[in-house]
């Protein structure tokens, strides 16, 4: 086997590997060429001598005008949630009304068709809700397709809830009639119920004065 010639000991002790002083000379001269550079030109190459190929995500532009775009969906949608919610809480308490006093069949369809119309809420506010939650616009690192996507949902979701809170409208209409005689028959109800409630009150009160006298109920 022939002998490997040695390689001369470095300043450190160690041996030289080789290239070292290739790549020495080049980072040097990397150096030099980067320092003669006219300033405009030298200030464009020093991010890229130091990048060291890799990439880094930059905002704004398109992928921001998407989250944008897909921000102000939610809101559309969000106030249109609320204002149905509102709508059918205010409507409930028209239809709980009728039920209390009119026991006519008219009255019960209405009672049932608010029950129809209000699973159909339920089912729109469901889709609205489930759509908020799957997608986080405030993250920093949302792609644009993403938030392309969430505007398309959430669009949808704001489209379906106008659409039935336009059914509550029409329904709100169409129950007017039996709201209207509902309530004529409360107002004339209610002196009654008063009167009642005065001539039930006074019967209690003069069996608590027969009670304090000592009288019994033989005595009376």
């Amino acid at each position: 086997m022939t002998a490997t010639p040695s390689q001369p000991d470095t300043p450190t002790g160690g041996r030289t590997p080789c290239g070292v002083t290739v790549r020495r000379g080049s980072a040097l001269r990397d150096a030099l060429t980067l320092a003669l550079l006219p300033l405009p030109l030298l200030l464009a190459a020093v991010p890229a001598a130091f990048a060291g190929g890799g990439t880094r995500r930059w905002f704004g532009g398109r992928g921001e005008s998407q989250r944008a775009d897909a921000q102000a969906a939610k809101d559309a949608a969000a106030a249109a949630f609320y204002e149905l919610d509102t709508a059918q809480r205010d409507l409930r308490i028209s239809v709980e009304t009728i039920g209390a006093v009119d026991p006519s069949p008219a009255a019960r369809r209405a009672q049932e068709e608010f029950v129809a119309l209000g699973q159909r809420i339920d089912d729109v506010s469901h889709f609205y809700i489930e759509a908020v939650d799957a997608h986080d616009l405030d993250r920093d690192d949302l792609e644009a397709s993403v938030a392309s996507q969430a505007r398309t949902q959430l669009t949808r979701a704001k489209d379906d809830l106008v659409r039935v809170r336009q059914e509550l409208d029409r329904f709100q209409r169409g129950l007017a009639p039996l709201l209207d005689q509902a309530e004529t028959q409360l107002a004339r109800l209610a002196p009654a119920v008063e009167r009642a409630r005065q001539a039930l009150l006074a019967a209690s009160q003069a069996l608590d004065t027969a009670r304090e006298a000592g009288l019994r109920a033989d005595d009376l």
